[in-house]
């Protein structure tokens, strides 16, 4: 007699799941059609598998128990103490059943009618609250060319602020948006991948640790860093500034400045130097005339924060 009310509130819900199959995040879309082919085959079940079940259980299940079970003989003299805790905890599992089965059959059913009017009343008011804030304050306000998100809180809330205010700090974000902006990658050689923070600690971002074997001043690693800038500029999102420095890939500025005539004797051997890569002292040696010699003629300014080489303490390129 149920089984058609079933299928109306099973075959609703597997459709709400369902609805997810258009999102574009697949966690979400994998989920909605789990959960939506969970509801249906549970409702299969629910019509056939379960009175089957019930059927077998009354018809045979239910006599072969009785043929097993004893007369019980209450016996008040001789009560062990765990006979005493069992019908005490049978006596309270009965008095939760019948209480529980009081409320929802008295005393609910009483509440919700004589209380009928002030049940109305409330709903009433949450309707109007709920229709006051998504209507008028804080509103929901629609994907617009402004603001491509729907908005649920008010425009204070730190949800709201990223999309409204923040996003426009991250290039990532105007970049995606359409904007003409070139969004820089940085690419570091030297340091080992090793996070040694406290990983309980959220706020413990561990200390830098460099790579010891490694040194960029010899020959084998000017040629694969070199070879590596010449890959990545066949790249397509590869972007070739118009200025000169060491900002895009230091080593092809470098070579081009090594290559350089000499206008005076004393710049050698950081100049009219054809031949790559060089040796390691000559590395070590010209890679600083270099960069004076670049930030004197352009904008560019080595500091921690724009890419370039490193140098330690000792001033020994690293």
């Amino acid at each position: 007699h149920a089984a058609l009310s079933m299928f109306v509130t099973s075959f609703t819900t597997a459709a709400a799941f369902y609805a997810n199959y258009v999102s574009n995040i697949t966690a979400i879309r994998c989920f909605g059609v789990y959960a939506g082919t969970a509801i249906l085959v549970n409702y299969v079940l629910m019509v056939t598998w379960l009175p089957a079940v019930v059927v077998l259980h009354e018809r045979y299940l239910l006599n072969i128990f009785d043929c097993f079970r004893k007369p019980q003989q209450r016996v008040y003299n001789s009560k062990s103490c765990w006979t005493l805790l069992c019908q005490k905890f049978n006596d309270l599992l009965f008095a939760v059943s019948e209480t529980s089965r009081i409320f929802f059959e008295k005393v609910l059913p009483c509440i919700v009618i004589k209380f009928r009017y002030i049940w109305l009343f409330w709903f009433l008011a949450l309707t109007v609250g709920g229709a006051y804030i998504v209507c008028i304050n804080p509103k929901m306000k629609l994907p617009s060319l402004e603001l491509s998100e729907f908005q649920v809180f008010r425009s204070s809330h730190p949800f709201e602020r990223y999309d409204a205010e923040f996003k426009k700090l991250f290039m990532f974000e105007r970049v995606h948006h359409g904007e003409e902006l070139h969004m820089p990658i940085t690419i570091i050689w030297g340091v080992s991948p090793e996070d040694n923070g406290d990983p309980l600690n959220p706020k413990s971002k561990g200390k830098l640790k460099l790579d010891s074997t490694f040194n960029i001043a010899s020959q084998e690693s000017q040629v694969w860093i070199y070879n590596f800038c010449q890959k990545l500029r066949n790249q397509t999102f590869f972007h070739q500034p118009d200025e000169q420095d060491f900002t895009s890939c230091f080593i092809e500025t470098f070579k081009q400045w090594m290559e350089n005539d000499c206008d005076e004797p004393s710049h050698y051997p950081c100049c009219s130097q054809p031949k790559f890569p060089f040796k390691q002292e000559v590395f070590e040696l010209c890679i600083k005339r270099a960069i004076m010699e670049i930030e004197r003629s352009t904008v560019y300014h080595l500091d921690s924060k724009t890419p370039g080489p490193r140098f330690d303490t000792n001033d020994t390129i690293r």
